[in-house]
């Protein structure tokens, strides 16, 4: 990760400390009129600034990421940029590009730079204005990931923001929310307790409590991965139409998604709960954050995803602690989790996984609503050892998509045999957290 910048603004209020010395980056409002544009961009930027320039011509009203114009030109980033939209966190890094944007753009633009772990900062400025979007949709969703974001150079600008309809209700609830305080939605209030801090305040520290404090008081039971993942007994192709099959395996399907019906829907449910509370702490780079992180590593609740999170945020002093947790109690998670950080025996342990369960995923079986449970389990840390395999190696061997166990025979076999004969000299990288092979000399 780069260091972060410090960008000077304005000063919106007479803070003790001045804001140039707070971390985070804010922009001054730049009045369209006066807006001088950006200076001319290295060629290689060149395609992802016109496309960034293209999305802040539509009308803010019309952001829209999943339809309208906005969803073909974010497209079009996401393959021109992404994952890891190098270009784009070059250019918004720049203040002159980013004074080119109006709110609703950057709104746009941070839910692609968020969720990478060296956009941090830049993640923040970008969710800080589009609090002022005239775009409801992207406020509400500024609102919401600010915290998530949220950095002691805002704080100035959210009091500064109480004086501006609309936008002014939004800043106050974030900052009761990050500060745990309660004052009049006030300038003159909140400017008076920011000095009496003397523009410092613990904001890490006050969100990490009381995630801590809510999340232990929560008892996440786990599912059954293997039961979910794999076809059931007596369900020997996962291709074959319903309509088509035997009533026995008709009725074994049925019993199968009556339990995730119920019990995936109960996990899903209670991360609904948790997972807010740990996106207030996890982007955050503090060191507390990893301390917290390291001690659910063992745990059976949140093991697997607090594995997951430390490898994502490159905290390779926990690499021992998940090893350790896994030799105690194997799993996809925390094996992804080692393959991520380094540890390049997790491949040989994700096909021992792959070996053990023969039968193919369920995704043949599934629904629109169980799909869609599995479309949520990875953002908890749960996943299969056969998409955790595809995804470590950057390969795609069949395994996830097989439809009957000789498929998947044939699948592991070709991967087993790549590993073997590519697996001394693979090494990761880091920027995409997969594995490669050196280019041949």
């Amino acid at each position: 990760m780069t260091a972060a910048l410090f960008l000077l603004s304005a000063r919106p209020l007479n803070a003790v400390t001045p804001i140039t010395q707070l971390p985070g980056i804010v922009d001054a409002p730049v009045p369209k009129a006066k807006n001088p544009g950006a200076a001319p961009v290295p060629p290689a930027h060149a395609r992802t600034y016109d496309l960034i320039q293209s999305l802040n011509q539509i009308p803010e009203d019309q952001l829209n990421e999943k339809a309208g114009p906005a969803a073909p030109l974010l497209d079009n980033l996401r393959e021109e940029d992404g994952p890891d939209f190098a270009k784009l966190k070059v250019l918004v890094a720049r203040a002159d590009v980013r004074k080119s944007l109006n709110p609703g753009s950057k709104g746009a633009l941070a839910g692609l730079v968020s969720p990478r772990w060296d956009g941090f900062t830049l993640a923040g400025n970008l969710w800080l204005a589009a609090l002022r979007s005239s775009n409801a949709e992207i406020r509400a969703n500024a609102r919401q990931q600010l915290v998530n974001f949220i950095q002691p150079a805002h704080i100035p600008i959210l009091i500064h923001t109480l004086n501006v309809p609309g936008p002014n209700v939004l800043a106050n609830d974030v900052l009761r929310e990050v500060t745990g305080v309660n004052l009049e939605p006030t300038i003159k209030a909140w400017t008076s307790w920011w000095n009496k801090k003397h523009g410092k305040f613990d904001l890490v520290g006050h969100l990490l409590n009381q995630s801590r404090m809510r999340l232990m008081q929560m008892q996440v039971k786990g599912i059954d991965q293997d039961v979910f993942w794999y076809l059931p007994d007596g369900v020997s192709k996962a291709g074959v139409p319903y309509a088509e099959r035997p009533v026995r395996e008709k009725n074994t399907i049925g019993r199968w998604s009556d339990w995730a019906r119920a019990d995936v829907n109960h996990y899903i449910e209670q991360w609904d709960s948790a997972k807010p509370l740990f996106n207030r702490i996890v982007h955050q780079p503090d060191p507390r954050v990893g301390e917290f992180l390291r001690t659910l590593v063992d745990g059976s609740g949140f093991g697997d995803y607090a594995s997951v999170v430390l490898a994502w945020r490159g905290d390779s002093g926990a690499l021992t602690l998940i090893q350790r947790a896994y030799r105690r109690t194997p799993t996809v998670g925390r094996a992804l989790a080692r393959g991520s950080m380094g540890d390049k025996t997790a491949l040989q342990d994700l096909l021992q996984f792959i070996d053990t369960h023969r039968a193919p995923l369920t995704y043949g079986l599934m629904d629109d609503t169980l799909r869609g449970y599995a479309a949520r389990l990875p953002a908890y840390g749960v996943i299969s050892a056969e998409q955790a395999f595809e995804l470590l190696t950057h390969q795609r061997f069949g395994l996830a998509a097989a439809a009957s166990p000789g498929e998947k025979r044939k699948a592991y076999k070709k991967a087993h045999r790549w590993l073997t004969q590519s697996g001394a000299a693979l090494t990761l990288d880091k920027k995409h957290g997969y594995y490669v092979l050196p280019p041949p000399k």
